[in-house]
């Protein structure tokens, strides 16, 4: 097998766990835990957010890690940790302890998704990158897919049964990681330490926007990701077998959007690819605030499902826009930048949410958020072909 496709291999495994089980099994687990009475409705908006905090933590500690560890040893251990915060949520200690795990799944989820990432970009050959992300990202949607499916059944037997069989069903995630990047060899980077935001994205606009549409993107898919199963649950009173459904979908829309993303920035060019998921997006993440009739709410949960293309074609957008050399320190920046938009999403949606009762509000600010990020990703003439 190719080199770039076990790497991806293992960093879908690596996503599986720590994102698509880690951090997207909350969504579904959050009615169930106000109706127990383990969280309040506010106090689970803030575990998101504390969670989406931790993924700016992760992110941020990377640098320093690349740099004194092998990226392999790095990511096997944060797949352990990743098990031990879902395996660890399963005590009923409150909201202290629940939101220490999640700060922790937080923290690795962000270093996995920059080393990883990384990882299999540099791997590939420039014809396969879409590929190659696409394939470590639908990770995630598996991970999503069997959150959504697993989250009710479990659920019957009791919260902690619930968080256990997700930790269990991460082993599998676990064991293709290890198989993925068994033999790899990803040396310790010892290039000069980029400084500042001119050092770390280069002179070219169209990096900037490139960050600024990476935020914006984290920000606005925040409401979903937080809210959307407790918004069919609660807000629209659909049992939680039905709000699986859609949880379900999400996840298997999940493991198309990479490859729908990979197959469209083949056919066009990646900055116009970016810019059409990015109006897409947008469109479907603010359309329950405009209705909650029964195909709105699908397209809404098949739209927010296939997001993971978005940061497909992003990641193929930033290779096109850096050389080799730079690519792990600028896909750091965009990474950083996203983790800080989530991390600034679950503090400002919850807030929100906590002033107004009002999901319709949240959808709405999302969408917007994305229809911005197409304006600061649309192409523009500039005279240096490499920005």
């Amino acid at each position: 097998m190719d080199e770039w496709k076990r790497a991806g291999l293992g960093g879908a495994g690596a996503m599986f766990v720590a994102m698509g089980l880690g951090r997207f099994s909350y969504g579904a687990m959050v009615p169930a835990l106000v109706s127990a009475g383990h969280l309040s409705a506010d106090q689970a908006g803030w575990v998101g957010g504390i969670n989406l905090g931790g993924y700016v933590v992760g992110a941020f500690l990377s640098e320093a890690l690349r740099r004194r560890h092998s990226a392999i040893h790095v990511l096997l251990v944060c797949v352990l940790i990743s098990m031990t915060s879902i395996a660890a949520s399963a005590v009923p200690w409150g909201f202290a302890w629940l939101a220490f795990w999640r700060g922790v799944v937080g923290v690795t989820a962000g270093l996995i998704m920059v080393l990883g990432l990384s990882l299999a970009t540099e791997a590939a050959p420039a014809d396969k990158r879409p590929q190659a992300a696409g394939l470590l990202f639908s990770g995630v949607g598996i991970g999503i897919f069997f959150s959504g499916v697993l989250v009710p059944w479990l659920l019957a037997w009791g919260i902690a049964e619930a968080w256990s069989g997700i930790a269990g069903v991460g082993v599998a995630g676990a064991v293709l990681a290890w198989a993925g990047w068994k033999g790899l060899h990803a040396p310790v980077d010892t290039s000069p330490v980029r400084h500042g935001v001119t050092g770390l994205l280069g002179a070219g606009p169209h990096r900037y926007g490139l960050a600024a549409a990476y935020f914006l993107f984290s920000f606005g898919i925040t409401p979903h990701t937080l809210y959307w199963v407790d918004f069919l649950v609660r807000g629209l009173d659909m049992g939680l077998a039905a709000a699986g459904m859609h949880w379900a979908a999400v996840g298997i829309f999940a493991v198309l959007g990479p490859w729908a993303a990979a197959w469209l920035a083949k056919r066009t060019e990646t900055s116009h690819a970016v810019v059409a998921a990015f109006v897409v997006l947008g469109a479907g993440i603010a359309a329950p605030a405009v209705a909650v009739l029964a195909p709105v709410l699908w397209l809404s949960t098949i739209v927010f499902g296939a997001q993971p293309g978005v940061t497909t074609v992003t990641a193929a957008r930033a290779r096109d826009l850096t050389d080799g050399a730079s690519i792990a320190s600028l896909m750091r920046v965009l990474i950083l930048s996203s983790a800080i938009g989530a991390a600034v999403g679950g503090i400002a949606f919850p807030a929100m949410f906590t002033a107004a009762g009002r999901y319709d509000l949240l959808f709405a600010v999302g969408g917007g958020a994305m229809f911005l990020a197409a304006i600061f990703t649309y192409p523009r003439r500039v005279r240096s072909p490499a920005a």
